[in-house]
């Protein structure tokens, strides 16, 4: 069993500028990303996101997992971006 319960799952709408798809949370203990288009989206952790830099997730049920089992769940604002705006990005927070 997982050390951690679900908190809340949404579907974040990815534009073509930097868009914020979760707040800072200090006791976030699990993130899990998906993402749901047709197009790669980029993530940032911390900063504004821009194409071709930061962590890529790949379109059509990529996927980028933080735990803290794994040690690398980041706490802060999280942002994104696609080239062409209007793409789904699966958020899964657990605490």
């Amino acid at each position: 069993m997982a050390n951690y319960s679900v908190s809340k799952h949404t579907a974040v709408t990815v534009g073509s500028s930097s868009t914020a798809i979760n707040t800072g949370n200090s006791t976030r203990r699990y993130l899990l990303l998906v993402n749901d288009s047709d197009e790669v989206i980029y993530v940032n952790l911390g900063g504004t996101a821009a194409l071709n830099t930061g962590l890529r997730i790949n379109p059509n049920g990529g996927s980028y997992e933080m735990t803290a089992a794994l040690g690398n769940v980041y706490q802060g604002v999280i942002n994104a971006i696609s080239s062409s705006g209007n793409k789904v990005l699966l958020v899964t927070e657990g605490v």
